[in-house]
């Protein structure tokens, strides 16, 4: 975790090596106001303050800057502006911030990315968001992770460690495998095989060649067999054909 405490540097003219008489010349208004330029040899230094609102400007001898704003502060740039700093950037908000860009906005990290937020984290976009990611992407959530969406295709394999269960349908142009046992209130379908240690349950219909215990297996196909109808001479669907067969 990086340093992010900073402290404001002290007025050379406040410490031990104070302005040494006739070389520092101060001009002062009737109000206060007050304009330093300190010659003493080896502490040269300016200083503007403001008489009653203290706000100041100060610069010391070895090259920093300080500027304190007992008000409020405004800068105001009617073209562009450049910005180059080539330390530590350090930037702390006691107060709540707001970072209103009008147009697009573009950021270019050739580090690492830290970011340690204490409360929530929200996001509103009211158009697409899109993520391109090199490596691997990694989310570790010590409560529930809940996506809702339309429709949630992932296009590669599915790893669950753990149970596959759904209240809708679980399809998949691939294979099935679970380490326990995949369910669905409708149905599970698939191209390729389904596989389970325990079992695969459907409260409709199980479409897909099986592979599991003898207790699956007789219970997908209980499923498959008490649905399938046949269309009669007659033209009319015949009745399921288990009613009972397969207790």
């Amino acid at each position: 975790m990086a340093d992010l405490s900073w402290t404001e540097p002290e007025s050379p003219a406040n410490t031990d090596y104070q302005p040494v008489y006739p070389y520092n010349n101060i001009t002062q208004t009737e109000s206060g106001h007050a304009l330093e330029l300190d010659d003493t040899p080896g502490r040269e230094r300016i200083r503007l303050t403001h008489g009653k609102a203290n706000t100041f400007i100060e610069l010391h001898p070895n090259g920093d800057e300080v500027h304190k704003i007992y008000g409020n502060g405004y800068e105001i740039v009617l073209k562009d502006k450049n910005v180059l700093i080539k330390g530590v950037c350090n930037i702390t908000v006691q107060g709540d911030s707001v970072f209103h860009v009008q147009g697009d906005s573009y950021q270019q990290i050739d580090g690492t990315v830290h970011q340690n937020v204490k409360g929530d984290v929200k996001q509103l976009v009211n158009g697409n968001c899109e993520q391109t990611i090199n490596g691997d992407y990694d989310i570790n959530a010590s409560g529930d992770v809940n996506i809702s969406a339309t429709t949630l295709q992932v296009n590669g394999d599915l790893a669950v460690r753990g149970d596959v269960t759904t209240t809708q349908s679980v399809a998949a142009e691939g294979n099935i495998s679970a380490a326990l046992s995949v369910s669905a209130v409708k149905s599970v379908e698939t191209s390729g095989f389904m596989a389970a240690a325990t079992t695969i349950t459907a409260g409709i219909s199980v479409f897909g060649p099986l592979v599991s215990d003898i207790f699956s297996s007789i219970e997908a196909l209980r499923l498959k067999i008490d649905r399938h109808v046949h269309i009669g001479n007659k033209g009319f669907p015949t009745s399921p054909p288990s009613n009972g067969m397969m207790e």
